[in-house]
């Protein structure tokens, strides 16, 4: 019995030692393809993580500024501050009063003869921090001295530091009623 046992021996172990050095380099190899893969897809989710949590403050902040601009300081106060939360550069877009630089465009939307209150009633931020939103009120003096309560929503694109990077105001009624509610009040 133990002599076939002698000869079955290099036939079942023959075939096993002969697999495990070809294979063991491939299978190496995968598991090094699959490590990286797994550390990169790890990487990414740190990175949209970490985007989140800053575009979140960053458009709170924004929220709670512009919610009490006073509270913050003078106008150029408050239009400086609102500048550290965005790139260089980045345009304050609006459908009905069209693309303007960021700190002019808050300039207008906050204070003059505007006499603004913006309530923001929600916010959004994508999961992966690289978009966002808000559906705000926009209460003021329209140019002719009456009342004047505005509408819409603004969609918004961070960067990886959740800096704005584009933001665009959108109202549910045509630009021409827009327009008409800003200079004459409704």
């Amino acid at each position: 019995m133990r002599w076939m046992l002698v000869l079955l021996m290099p036939a079942l172990l023959g075939p096993a030692v002969a697999c495990s050095g070809s294979d063991d380099g491939e299978l190496e190899g995968e598991l090094a393809a699959i490590t990286a893969e797994r550390d990169e897809l790890a990487a990414q989710i740190a990175t949209q993580a970490a985007r989140y949590e800053k575009a979140d403050a960053t458009q709170q902040a924004v929220a709670d500024i512009i919610a009490d601009p006073a509270a913050f300081g003078t106008e150029e106060e408050v239009l400086d501050l609102l500048d550290q939360y965005a790139v260089p550069g980045v345009v304050y877009g609006d459908e009905a009063f069209g693309d303007i630089g960021w700190r002019a465009g808050w300039r207008g939307t906050l204070f003059g003869s505007v006499n603004a209150d913006i309530q923001t009633w929600t916010r959004w931020l994508s999961d992966d921090g690289s978009t966002g939103g808000s559906l705000w009120s926009w209460n003021g003096t329209a140019q002719n001295g009456e009342p004047f309560t505005l509408s819409g929503i603004v969609l918004e694109q961070y960067d990886d530091d959740g800096l704005y990077e584009g933001l665009r105001v959108y109202y549910p009624m045509p630009d021409d009623e827009v327009l008409a509610a800003f200079r004459e009040g409704n």
